[in-house]
Parts: C-alpha cells; sequence; structure tokens
C-alpha cells in the first residue's frame, strides 16, 4: 500500500524513467554539457510541488483512494450493497488506517459509535497480496543487439511494471533502463522498439524565453514535456517521433 501511495502521488518520482533521466543528466554534468546547480534547483522544484500537494491529502483522502485501487482484494466477495455493517446495520464496511498509523482494518464507518471490525490487515498481509498480483513466471527476454555498442537489451518486469534494459544486471553498475509504456504491448515489442525507447529523455531544444532545455521524457504512463519544473502531457494522439520544439511549447502554454 506504501508503493501505491507512492505510485499515486509521487509518480514521476518513482518511475523508472525518473533514475534513468537523472542518470543522463548526472552523466551529462560529468562531461560539462550540464550545470549542476540549475538540475539540482530544477529537482527540488518539482520534489517541492508533489510534497505540497501529498500534505493537502488527509487521512479520510488517502483511505478512500487505498480502498478503491485494492477493492478486489479489501472486499473480495462483497459488492457495495452487500458492505453493510453486521453489527449496526447503518453503517458500511470500509477501509480505514488505524489511529496511530500502526496498521489497517476493515471497519464500520460509524466508528467509534459502532467499533465492529471485519478484519485487520498487518504489513506482512499487504506484502503478500501485492507480491500476488505481480506474475512470478515471466523471465527476462532478449530481444536484440544495440547496434553502437553490441550489448544486450532485455525485457524484464519489476515491482512497478516491465521495463527496457541495456546489458546484463552487473554489481555496482548502473545499467540504462526504460519503461515500458502503454502504448507497447509486451507480446509484441521489438529490438527497434526498445531502442526509439531508449534515446529518452530527448532534447529538442531551447525555450525562448529562458534558454533552458525543452525535453520530451518518456514514462510508463506514456510521453510528456519538460521544461524545468513543468510537465505536460503529449497527447495520445499525437506521435511522439513528429514531436518538434514548436509542438512541445504549445503543450507547455
Amino acid at each position: 500500500m506504501v508503493s501505491a501511495f507512492l505510485s499515486h502521488l509521487f509518480s514521476e518520482i518513482v518511475d523508472y524513467s525518473f533514475t534513468a533521466n537523472m542518470e543522463t543528466e548526472l552523466d551529462n554534468i560529468s562531461a560539462g554539457s550540464t550545470e549542476w546547480k540549475g538540475l539540482l534547483k530544477d529537482y527540488w522544484e518539482r520534489l517541492s510541488k508533489y510534497c505540497g500537494d501529498a500534505s493537502q491529502w488527509d487521512v479520510r483522502k488517502v483511505e478512500r483512494m487505498l480502498e478503491e485501487k485494492f477493492r478486489p482484494i479489501l472486499f473480495p466477495d462483497l459488492d457495495t450493497d452487500s458492505r453493510i455493517c453486521p453489527s449496526c446495520s447503518e453503517g458500511t464496511l470500509r477501509f480505514k488506517v488505524s489511529r496511530y498509523g500502526e496498521g489497517s482494518f476493515i471497519g464500520c464507518d460509524r466508528h467509534p459509535k459502532c467499533k465492529y471490525i471485519a478484519r485487520t490487515l498487518s504489513d506482512e498481509d499487504d506484502e503478500n497480496e501485492t507480491s500476488e498480483q505481480i506474475p512470478r513466471s515471466f523471465e527476462p527476454r532478449l530481444l536484440g543487439i544495440m547496434p553502437d555498442t553490441s550489448e544486450k537489451v532485455f525485457l524484464k518486469q519489476g515491482p512497478y511494471g516491465y521495463y527496457i534494459q541495456v546489458g546484463e544486471d552487473r554489481k555496482g553498475a548502473s545499467q540504462k533502463r526504460a519503461p515500458l509504456s502503454e502504448v507497447k504491448d509486451v507480446e509484441t515489442i521489438t529490438i527497434k522498439d526498445a531502442i526509439e525507447l531508449l534515446q529518452y529523455p530527448k532534447i529538442l531544444g531551447k525555450h525562448p524565453d529562458d534558454e533552458h532545455r525543452v525535453l520530451m521524457t518518456h514514462s510508463k504512463a506514456g510521453f510528456s514535456i519538460r521544461h524545468r519544473g513543468t510537465l505536460a502531457p503529449v497527447p495520445k494522439t499525437q506521435d511522439p517521433k513528429k514531436i518538434t520544439l514548436e509542438h512541445a511549447l504549445k503543450f507547455l502554454t
């Protein structure tokens, strides 16, 4: 559930593409093509915005979000009409976080007037239920070879979905990765598709107002345009290969 909370409120930060993009930016700093203070300022502005937005969520709103996301697990055999509290017959069974944040439970929404608890949930339960949703049978698939480096390119699966990785896993080494967006099919993806995804983040040019770079980035949710602390989604009807700086500036306005 912690993972679901972070994915919902910090979607960019926990996405594989964020780490991949950051690694590229750090490489650019090492090469002298990116100024580190600007990168740090940009990162802090984005993270600070996510933290500010998350701080506006009260516990009840978080409970409703998690309840909706995990409804098939929390209420596997019940529809909304069947969730009437069996104790008071007036309340509805809801997912709730304990007062001191030390667990969660399914109980009557008329609490504390009605103290009925149908089920308590532990961290261990949460981990087991989450892991059961992730297929364990998927083996890394070799898609092909990078033409410029002759490194192997794999399709892999992690806790947040499928992703592309260049090279074998090596201790102490950071491999280039790219998330597989919803526009790509796991069953039909090719080495050509993988190489296309690995090119992001891609520099489209400089913003005319401040000369800062305008980037097209890619995450499992699709493509976005980034300029400093601003992130604008690319419409799914648009072909990312045909997006120019002019298009990007329109998306940002």
